[in-house]
Formats: C-alpha cells, structure tokens, sequence
C-alpha cells in the first residue's frame, strides 16, 4: 500500500456515504410517515393513534415528493411503498373536494365568522378591521377573557345583540350578532364542563338553532376522552333540534378522525367544508403543519353557498367565514 493513495480513496469513498446517508434518512422519513398513515386507522384504541390521522394532507404530500425522488433513483421498490401510501392518504383527504358546493357561486341569506382570537393575542385592531372587512351577521368568537370582551366593546353599535361567557383559561366565548336573538343562553356541554353558546335566530324568514363551543385538545388519554364526551354532547344536541341546526367551533378535531365522523353522523350534520376543500385553520405559525380543526357543521335546512378561511389576525388560528341560507320549507 502506498500512503500517496490514500486521500485519493478517501475522496471516492466519501461521496458514496453521502449518499448512502441522505437515501437512507428518506427512508427513514417515508417509514415514519407511512407508519403514521397506518397508525391513523388505529385512532380508536389510542389517543396517540389519533394524533395521527390529522396529518394526512402532510403525509400525502411528502410520500408522493419521496415516491418520485426514489424513482428517479431508480429505487423502484421503495418507489412503489411510498408511492401506495400516499395514495391512501389521498384517498381518504380527497373526498373533501368531491362533487359541487351545495350551491356554486357566492352570495347566500347570511354570514358567519368563526374566531378563535386567542386569549393571549394583543393584536385586537386586527381582530376589529377583520370582522368590518368580512361585514358577518353573525360571529361566534372563542377564547374571550375579561381584557378582550372590553376590547370588544366597539362592536356594540354594528351588532347590539350579544352573550359574553369570558373565562381566563383558553375557554372564553362570545356570540355578537346583528340579527336579533331569542331563547340565547350558555349551556355546558361534557366533562370538565366548558362553556357553549345556543341561540337561535331567524334567517330569510326561517328559524335557525346556531351552536358556538369550544372542546378540549386531545393531548393526552384524559383530555382525549373529555374532548369525545364534547362531541357526543354536541351531537346529542344538535340532534335533539326541531330547526335547522348550524355549530361553530374549534373542535380539536380534523375531518379524518373516526370521532368527528361520528359527530357527523349522530348529529345529523355534514361538513360546510364539503366541495370547498381543506381551509385549514391552525398553527398559524407552522403554515406547513395547517391542519382543519376550526368547524361549520350544518343540518340538511342549510345551504352553504361559500366556506373560506379568513386572514391572520394574530392568533394562531385563522377565522371561518361562511355564506349560507335556509331551505324553504
């Protein structure tokens, strides 16, 4: 062996460990994520199974991305295992796009913001020149503590119907209106028992029931548990009204867990989102991680005629705006 050899060794071997490095991270990365994929079917028996399934828009797109870079490194087999989860995930997202609006176009007999202002946000200008902006008939605004029902105080003359339920711990809500309002009261739906708000109103001539809450996030078995009791709640209730029903809320839940399909189900609901797509809300902060948590569910008397995320208003939710209008008798 001759010493004047060895750098020049060294060089060839050290490209081939890189890549060997960098197909191996991907690897590792797509196994991460295809076994998320699978985990997300597991979302009854496990809370962090759950966790899982709220991820699909991002698992899809990485797999696909990873899919082609094996393909062009002509790494066929691993191709093919990214490649069919991906697929997966798209098919159980996709639906959300599938056929019509319930009526294409704009325009509608009301509309309705959805906040969750953040109890900790300052930004309380922009929270105001959002709700002059998208000009609602209606808002249900969620974390609203004692500091922000002052701040507030400014939408009274434009929406002189209200009820404030302001708490310090994330779980404050209010309900501003600018139609008139009967049989408006706080309810408390599961365990711990969170503040909601139910009211009902009438639009074009027809009654309406609207539901404001707030669920738990489900970090954790207890607190995972105690969000499910909210959902069998508000479906219980949206189940038990005689008018067309509309909730508003941060469920802390997506489309794609078994518990939100279940709320759909027993309540009677269908998701507003359905033929507009994803518009998710949260993090705001980690806009590749955004994920659908805020809701419009609605009763078959609604017709939703658009559903659009709104814009950053310093939380780290973005709003839900909705047009609707109510099916003749």
């Amino acid at each position: 062996m001759h010493l004047e050899d060895t750098p020049a060794r060294s060089m060839q071997v050290a490209p081939a460990k890189r890549r060997l490095s960098a197909w191996g991270l991907l690897t590792a990365a797509s196994t991460v994520a295809g076994t998320a994929t699978a985990a997300g079917f597991l979302a009854r028996l496990c809370w962090a199974f759950e966790l899982a399934v709220h991820f699909r828009v991002q698992y899809a797109a990485f797999l696909a991305l990873a899919a082609l870079a094996f393909l062009i490194g002509k790494r066929r087999k691993s191709a093919l295992a990214a490649g069919a989860f991906a697929l997966v995930n798209l098919i159980v997202v996709l639906p959300i796009y599938a056929g019509p609006p319930s009526v294409p176009g704009g325009g509608g007999g009301a509309r309705v913001l959805l906040a969750n202002i953040n109890t900790a946000n300052r930004a309380h200008e922009k929270v105001l020149s959002l709700i002059r902006s998208a000009n609602p008939d209606i808002m249900i605004l969620l974390e609203v503590n004692r500091a922000w029902v002052s701040e507030l105080r400014a939408l009274e003359a434009d929406y002189p119907y209200a009820l404030r339920s302001p708490r310090e711990d994330n779980f404050g809500i209010a309900l501003f209106s600018r139609l008139p309002f009967t049989d408006g009261r706080v309810a408390h739906l599961g365990r711990p028992a969170l503040p909601s708000i139910i009211a009902r109103f009438e639009v074009g001539g027809r009654p309406l029931t609207l539901i404001g809450t707030h669920a738990l996030p489900p970090l954790g078995s207890r607190y995972s548990r105690a969000r499910n009791q909210h959902l069998e709640a508000l479906a219980d209730l949206a189940a038990l009204q005689e008018d067309p029903v509309m909730v508003l809320g941060d469920l802390n839940v997506t489309p794609w867990s078994p518990f939100f399909r279940d709320l759909l189900r027993d309540g009677a609901l269908r998701n507003a989102r359905k033929g507009y797509g994803l518009r998710p809300t949260w993090p705001t902060m980690l806009p590749p991680l955004l994920i659908p948590v805020d809701h419009c569910l609605v009763s078959s008397g609604v017709v939703v005629h658009d559903c659009r995320a709104g814009r950053n208003v310093g939380s780290d939710h973005y709003p839900l705006v909705v047009d609707f209008s109510l099916r003749p008798p």
